[in-house]
């Protein structure tokens, strides 16, 4: 068993040099002589495919059940001394390299090495700022229309991945720069979020990716509401928000509860929650009309409509505006289905 031991290790660090073509080469050539050998020595009850295979598997391994063995003396030299000593080493080496691998790509994707380059349908989150960015990840995962199964954290101060299982990571110099931006797949991304702990970083990124032309919805945090503006001015197809604190205060101040209500409406899993549903093109009915149905069959509140060609939603509009397409802004306990002509 030492031997083996010995064996196995010296193999290891012997072929750990070695490419996988080549390692693959070995083993083809190390299998093909094996098989040549048993049968110039007449060995043929271990030549049949399936039979040599099994045989081939369970001596290069040691397990050695003993089911199957050489018969004559030359036959057993042969496979003790190319079959036994060849195929332990190659084969050693063959799941020390793939456990290796493994291992790099674990430790690759942890230091925000990898490359989500040309990814689609996932979540980018570009910035981090500790337990508000863990508060994110975990609405998201949450929500089961943003709990897709790949979500990117993209920044350029952490270490390694602050949140391995739930998210991917990726690393660069500079959250605008292009290259990181591609490396996370923010081009092909179903949804991007964008905050980090200065207004002037946040802006130049929303500027770089509004660059890349993302074929996903972009929202992107100010804590000040001029800069916001400035943003959407510059990137009008993403949705630049800012904090309301001051709003939220003057408001509870003047009615009292406000600023209950608004994180009630805003918090995922907990009572009611506001939505949105994209209609079909070819959608048709009044406000009013799809008011009472939303509430009679859903116990959903209807709170406003933008129209297919709109920046702005309208918020409780008049019953007789037309919807046609566009999107409905509602609350409810839950997310709905998507509605069609005839009903919801």
């Amino acid at each position: 068993m030492s031997i083996f031991l010995l064996l196995r290790r010296y193999a290891s660090s012997l072929f750990h040099r070695f490419g996988w073509a080549g390692l693959v080469v070995a083993l083809g050539v190390h299998l093909g002589v094996a098989y040549l050998g048993l049968v110039f020595l007449g060995e043929q009850h271990l030549t049949a495919p399936a039979t040599f295979i099994y045989f081939y598997l369970t001596t290069t391994l040691t397990v050695g059940y003993g089911d199957l063995a050489p018969q004559t003396a030359v036959g057993r030299i042969f496979v003790a001394a190319w079959v036994m000593l060849g195929g332990i080493a190659l084969l050693t080496a063959a799941i020390g390299k793939t456990t290796s691998s493994v291992i790099d790509a674990w430790r690759k994707g942890m230091k925000g090495k990898g490359d989500f380059t040309g990814k689609a349908g996932h979540t980018v989150l570009i910035g981090w700022e500790g337990a508000s960015s863990e508060r994110v990840i975990e609405l998201l995962l949450q929500d089961e229309t943003s709990n897709d199964n790949l979500i990117v954290i993209c920044d350029c101060t952490l270490e390694e991945n602050p949140m391995p299982g739930k998210a991917a990571f990726i690393r660069g110099e500079s959250l605008s720069s292009t290259a990181l931006l591609l490396r996370a797949g923010v081009p092909g991304a179903e949804r991007v979020l964008v905050r980090t702990p200065s207004d002037d970083l946040t802006l130049a990124t929303v500027l770089a990716v509004n660059q890349l032309s993302p074929v996903g919805h972009v929202v992107a945090h100010f804590n000040e509401s001029e800069i916001a503006a400035l943003a959407s001015s510059y990137a009008p197809r993403l949705e630049c928000t800012s904090s309301m604190a001051i709003e939220m205060l003057v408001r509870a101040s003047q009615d009292p509860g406000s600023s209950v209500v608004i994180n009630e409406l805003l918090c995922v899993g907990q009572g009611a929650t506001q939505y949105l549903m994209k209609l079909p093109e070819a959608f048709e009915a009044t406000f009013g009309e799809l008011y009472t149905r939303l509430k009679e069959q859903h116990n959903a509140t209807l709170i406003g409509y933008r129209a297919k060609d709109a920046q702005q939603p309208a918020i409780n509009p008049p019953s007789a505006t037309r919807v046609e397409g566009g999107e409905l802004f509602y609350i409810a306990s839950t997310r709905l289905k998507e509605i069609s002509h005839g009903m919801v």
